[in-house]
């Protein structure tokens, strides 16, 4: 049986990992907002909102997972998840108890790894997890929990606890996944409790620092707008935002200009591009969680580095349309702010429905030819690729979305697509016409017609 965790028993070195130490500062139950746990304790009752949240996590993890292994010649892949503030595991929903984040992550990898192995019976899932929270009682808790669930000999190989904060663990997370080979594959849950847990600057470093690194945040939109609105309130902890006052000020004169309304989707198209500017992630996706249980609202933000994490975390979103919530436009360029422009006009519900669908189908196919067309007036290759990943963080569009209308396009002789042609050894030796295909690979190229029937073929549309 693994020994019982003590909190006041001297750090425990885990060669070539972390320590399970105590951090510089630690905080009490008494002290911490949010949910708490004690071993032996009642369980905390778990708010709707997360349970959308934790099903996202889980979701997530296996399509991550499918996509980093879809090669049938492929026999491992390794990875690391970190749970940022993981708390005990555990909660309270109606009568009944559930699995909270760092259960839902372990659960999430063991369904995918017998999926591979199913495929492959050698195939290799190498993932280590790093638990971290700041309190001893959630640290405690979890270990016993892990325990009981049958993982407890893989505490300090490949589940690595740490009591501290998300802030100070980072470094040393960081050096970990460094040390575990180049590819760096790594997801980074931080489900902070409001929006200054987690400061942009460690974000930052995360995405300089590792090839292959994705970041789920949570970022609670209510309270930074209720900060900002109350003018007598400190503005020292938009520090961990990267925020000036002259930032804070330049928000609060739109809140005057634009009043309850529509001052939300302002800050909220305002605020998502300072955040893509400071992480330096080259995707992103800034989404709301609304649950129609719940009243309170969230952006769960991912940030990435490569346009496919993007399209599967997009992919998760519609997948759970009534739970996911966007302040903008259908189709391309549906984000960002326009101070000339009065952010109540055209203001209509998106929540990733059929309706939602059609009204980005109707958008794209407008906005696809334009954007062909500049690219091949330049003699520029445009493949699907570079036309999804340069609109990719201004929209709620994913990939099946653009195949449809490419199809469509195709199908009007407005554009021709062509497929690589490759040898056994994977060289491109020439092209395939994509005639009747509805779908459409990354690497395919899109040429516009040199007699495009574009208008005629809009207004029979």
């Amino acid at each position: 049986m693994a020994k019982k965790f003590d909190p006041d028993q001297p750090a425990l070195a885990i060669p070539g990992m972390y320590e399970l130490a105590r951090p510089k500062r630690i905080v009490g139950d008494d002290d911490k907002l949010g949910y708490h746990w004690r071993p032996g304790g009642t369980l905390p009752t778990l708010g709707r909102h997360s349970v959308a949240k934790h099903d996202i996590y889980g979701i997530y993890v296996d399509r991550c997972i499918a996509t980093l292994t879809k090669r049938h010649v492929q026999s491992k892949l390794k990875m690391t998840i970190v749970d940022g503030f993981c708390g005990g595991g555990k909660y309270a929903l109606g009568d009944s108890v559930v699995d909270g984040s760092p259960l839902r992550l372990l659960t999430a990898v063991d369904a995918a790894r017998a999926a591979l192995v199913s495929r492959r019976a050698d195939f290799d899932l190498d993932v280590d997890f790093v638990f971290i929270d700041e309190s001893a009682d959630h640290i405690a808790f979890l270990r016993d929990e892990l325990v009981h669930r049958g993982y407890g000999d893989l505490i300090g190989t490949k589940i690595h606890l740490r009591r501290s904060t998300f802030e100070e663990a980072a470094p040393d997370v960081i050096a970990a996944i460094r040390a575990k080979g180049r590819a760096h594959h790594s997801l980074f849950f931080l489900d902070q409790y409001g929006w200054s847990d987690v400061k942009l600057a460690t974000v930052r470093t995360i995405m300089a620092q590792l090839a292959n690194p994705e970041v789920i945040m949570t970022f609670m939109v209510d309270a930074l707008i209720n900060l900002l609105n109350d003018k007598r309130s400190s503005l020292s902890a938009l520090a961990a935002i990267d925020y000036t006052r002259e930032d804070v000020r330049a928000l609060l004169d739109i809140k005057d200009e634009y009043g309850a309304k529509g001052w939300k989707r302002a800050i909220q198209n305002t605020v998502y591009r300072h955040i893509l500017g400071q992480t330096g992630a080259s995707f992103y996706t800034p989404f709301f969680v609304h649950p129609p249980e719940s009243h309170r609202d969230y952006w769960l933000i991912h940030l990435s580095k490569h346009h496919q994490a993007r399209e599967e975390m997009g992919n998760v979103f519609w997948s759970m349309n009534n739970t996911m919530e966007h302040f903008g436009d259908a189709g391309f360029d549906a984000l960002g702010f326009d101070p000339d422009v009065d952010v109540r006009q055209g203001m209509m519900d998106f929540t990733f429905n059929d309706d939602a669908a059609a009204r980005s189908k109707k958008l794209l196919l407008e906005q696809i030819p334009p954007l062909l067309r500049d690219g091949w007036i330049k003699g520029t290759t445009v493949t699907k690729r570079a036309l999804f990943a340069s609109r990719a963080n201004d929209t709620p569009v994913v990939g099946a979305l653009v195949d449809s209308q490419l199809a469509e396009l195709r199908n009007a002789r407005e554009i021709v697509v062509f497929s690589p042609k490759r040898d056994k050894a994977g060289n491109v030796v020439g092209k395939t016409v994509r005639e009747r295909a509805d779908t459409f690979g990354w690497d395919d190229e899109i040429a516009i017609t040199r007699e495009p029937k574009l208008f005629s073929f809009l207004t029979a549309a």
